[in-house]
């Protein structure tokens, strides 16, 4: 989650817990790391906030766990939508600029358009000519939203495109992709999609660590909530035998 949405939803969880006077930044920022846990299912989560809550009130938290529930649903699917929406305008504006570097290409040939069809041998050869700056913008950007390059295919007007798999798990399925004609996106480099693929794997490698990690800092921080409120408790047994 993108830190200004963060500290949104950590400052509704704060308002929250302040209509059962729960006032503790330690509690909220543990409260939020617990929703946001994406290896927990949410069950699981609503339980662990359960416990947490009942050692510092005895208030009921059902509607306010519901509604911290809500509210964060709400978070994730705007955020989701805007990278969605960020990812197509990023693409959209790729192709165009290769469109435009396509035509300027051609332009500066007076040969490159005397094949027949829309993509003649002198557009290949412009393709495959395309600038090692050129490519890797261009990887680099596929790999960025989640897309692969798979196999070339004859349209139905009759010109050679290329089908782009999306691996970032929104596709819906295997066979759907992203087509385009554009000549420039058919340098295909097989060796640039193993490293993408490998990227991908060192990320996946490494968010499991981190959740590791976020796992660890909330089982202290709950052991040392348990500590303080055994400490409250001895504190008052104390005070009443004085």
């Amino acid at each position: 989650m993108a830190e200004n949405s963060s500290a949104e939803f950590e400052a509704f969880i704060a308002e929250q817990l302040q209509t059962i006077a729960v006032q503790d930044e330690a509690i909220t920022e543990y409260f939020a790391r617990l929703v946001e846990e994406e290896s927990m299912e949410e069950p699981e989560k609503r339980e662990a906030i359960t416990e947490l809550l009942a050692d510092v009130t005895e208030d009921s938290t059902a509607e306010i766990i519901d509604a911290v529930f809500v509210f964060w649903n709400g978070l994730r699917d705007a955020e989701l939508k805007k990278v969605e929406e960020e990812k197509e305008k990023a693409l959209a504006a790729a192709k165009e600029r290769e469109r435009a570097s396509f035509k300027a290409d051609l332009n500066s040939d007076p040969t490159a358009n005397r094949g027949e069809g829309p993509l003649s041998m002198s557009s290949r050869h412009v393709v495959k000519t395309m600038t090692k700056e050129e490519r890797k913008k261009r990887d680099a950007l596929l790999a960025q939203y989640g897309y692969d390059l798979d196999e070339m295919v004859e349209g139905a007007d009759g010109e050679m495109e290329i089908v782009y798999k999306d691996r970032s798990g929104k596709s819906g399925g295997a066979d759907k992709g992203v087509s385009t004609g554009d000549p420039l996106l058919m340098a295909n480099n097989n060796a640039d999609i193993v490293k993408q693929k490998e990227a991908a794997r060192r990320a996946d490698m490494k968010k499991a660590s981190e959740n590791e990690k976020e796992r660890n800092k909330a089982a202290l921080e709950k052991q040392r909530l348990a500590q303080e409120k055994e400490k409250r408790r001895t504190q008052k047994s104390e005070k009443r035998r004085m």
